[in-house]
């Protein structure tokens, strides 16, 4: 017969998870923080966040501006791109699509520009040191309006535009939204952006 459990002894460590997972966990859990805190987010906090312990994170990165990389390459993965906006059905009407997709992009871009700024904040180069955005930052802009001119072009008998410049409107709508230097009231909502927009490309 076994007595009661030691209330001091240290609960059974979890499952470990395999290197890729671990590292995407690590890397997931960075985004929020740095929404969240900004270049002040701790390691100790990542680790937290990530359930790991903080000697893992240097174990997997090399440092914290590797980590903050990783985050950045991962956040702008146009395959994360593609299946955000894959979602939206083909039944909604173009008023509908145009609010999702707003609304879709203003937390995406949320969360793209904390993390770059961050990055930025490292001083460590994103890209090959050649002047302009890293080549990762130029190909998900390219699939995301790829894919929204796909999306507005269900509607192309619905606009007085081409899809590629109604695609070309919202984004610049969206990223306008969200500059890391503008105050709340400086934002403009998914309603407001689905509203300004509409008005200008869908016919009378």
């Amino acid at each position: 017969m076994t007595g009661p459990p030691d209330a001091c002894a240290r609960p059974s460590r979890a499952t470990a998870l395999p290197p890729d997972e671990r590292r995407q966990a690590i890397v997931d859990a960075v985004v929020p923080l740095l929404v969240e805190h900004g270049t002040q987010v701790t390691t100790r906090q990542i680790a937290e966040a990530a359930g790991v312990a903080e000697g893992t994170l240097f174990r997997v990165f090399d440092d914290k501006a590797a980590l903050l990389h990783a985050a950045a390459h991962s956040l702008l993965d146009p395959v994360r791109t593609r299946q955000a906006l894959a979602g939206l059905g083909e039944e909604l009407t173009l008023e509908q699509m145009v609010h999702a997709v707003a609304e879709q992009q203003l937390r995406s871009m949320t969360r793209v520009m904390a993390v770059l700024m961050a990055v930025r904040g490292t001083g460590r180069p994103q890209g090959s040191g050649r002047p302009g955005p890293p080549a990762f930052v130029v190909e998900s802009s390219r699939v995301l309006l790829e894919e929204l001119t796909t999306l507005f072009g269900r509607y192309s008998d619905q606009l007085r535009v081409e899809p590629a410049r109604a695609a070309l409107a919202l984004r610049a709508l969206v990223f306008g939204s969200r500059q890391p230097w503008a105050q709340e009231t400086d934002s403009l909502t998914s309603e407001e952006i689905a509203t300004i927009l509409l008005a200008g490309v869908r016919r009378a």
